[in-house]
């Protein structure tokens, strides 16, 4: 998997400095528009991120993806979701919840029976060997900009995924991070 992944990232980065090549074109023409841009053409064009991110990845998996104009002003929100909680979770009650993670073509997966959705933030945990079990990495979609609770504000790349939960399935786009605290977690959103 290690040289598949060599070959994304290259690819993906090359899509990125095709889009930043191409942006005065772009914003002429798609200003304030989600644009995912492969092999130095614009292969779908969205008002939504997560409506693209099907035709985006459809070609090789990935797709430099961003908001035209607005690339600086991107901010990641979590989705509101309500969870029953279990009361008998000690010390307060929490919500758990059964999951399945899938990467986006759904060819991989993975069942998790006890995950503990925070409902109240902004990304959520996944370990970085729950992300290569999954081949996530094979999948980046756009960057944006992260703000950890206790640390500097970076640029990170976005993977495209699913998650179902309760039978409905989401596209969240996962940010597999490393930090201080704990060495082997990463982030998702659901926009």
């Amino acid at each position: 998997m290690g040289n598949e992944r060599d070959i994304v990232e290259k690819g993906f980065e090359r899509d990125r400095l095709d889009y930043w090549a191409m942006r005065d074109e772009l914003l002429a023409k798609y200003a304030g528009k989600w644009v995912a841009v492969h092999k130095g053409r614009v292969t779908a064009v969205a008002d939504e991120p997560l409506s693209i991110m099907e035709q985006a990845l459809a070609e090789d998996g990935y797709a430099y993806t961003n908001k035209v104009g607005e690339e600086d002003k991107i901010v990641i929100r979590q989705r509101r979701v309500s969870f029953r909680y279990d009361d008998s979770y000690s010390p307060t009650p929490l919500p758990r919840v059964a999951a399945v993670l899938h990467n986006f073509p759904q060819t991989k997966s993975k069942t998790v029976t006890d995950a503990i959705p925070d409902t109240g933030a902004d990304v959520t945990c996944l370990p970085i060997d729950d992300c290569q079990d999954l081949d996530l990495f094979l999948f980046p979609f756009y960057t944006g900009v992260s703000h950890p609770f206790s640390g500097m504000r970076r640029s990170v790349t976005f993977y495209g995924a699913r998650v179902e939960i309760d039978g409905r399935v989401i596209m969240p786009s996962w940010n597999p991070s490393r930090n201080v605290n704990d060495s082997s977690d990463a982030t998702f959103s659901t926009k």
